[in-house]
């Protein structure tokens, strides 16, 4: 009788779950930038020249995303 541990490895299915949870964060983190940027710019228009400030926000979001990618290389 085979086992399902021993049938599938399991560092396979902790670095999907890394990667799966690791991305969970800077998803909602973009998602919360983006909502509150198109808020401001629904009460002032004018806040439209923010964009390019609010995509440096979602860049080092993101940078927690990739790290956590980064980091099933790295772990055995």
């Amino acid at each position: 009788m085979v086992f399902l541990a021993d049938a599938v490895n399991s560092a396979i299915i902790g670095k999907g779950l890394m990667v799966g949870l690791g991305f969970i964060g800077p998803a909602i983190g973009i998602g919360i930038i983006g909502g509150n940027y198109l808020q401001a710019v629904g009460r002032n228009p004018e806040a439209a020249k923010f964009f390019g400030q609010a995509l440096v926000f979602v860049a080092i979001v993101e940078l927690f995303g990739l790290l956590a990618f980064a980091s099933t290389f790295i772990v055995k």
